[in-house]
């Protein structure tokens, strides 16, 4: 196995790593901060729901094309 090689999975390792760590943390987050964006933005419940759901389903989206591209790239 070449230097490169190596190097290269190292960071794709860390690059997982990473995005398995910061998308609950980012959801967790939201989820706490929802109290302040309701009162910032004159939110009921509904609205609120929507907040999280945006973050859903934005993750869900992005998801598949990059889980595809990752398949392509090897």
């Amino acid at each position: 196995m070449t230097v490169h090689n190596r190097t290269s999975k190292r960071l794709i390792l860390f690059l997982i790593i990473i995005t398995s760590f910061i998308n609950p943390f980012l959801g967790a987050a939201i989820n706490i901060a929802l109290p302040a964006i309701s009162e910032e933005f004159s939110l009921g419940a509904v609205g609120m729901s929507w907040v999280a759901m945006a973050f859903l389903l934005s993750s869900a989206v992005f998801l598949v094309p990059l889980g595809k591209l990752a398949d392509i790239r090897g």
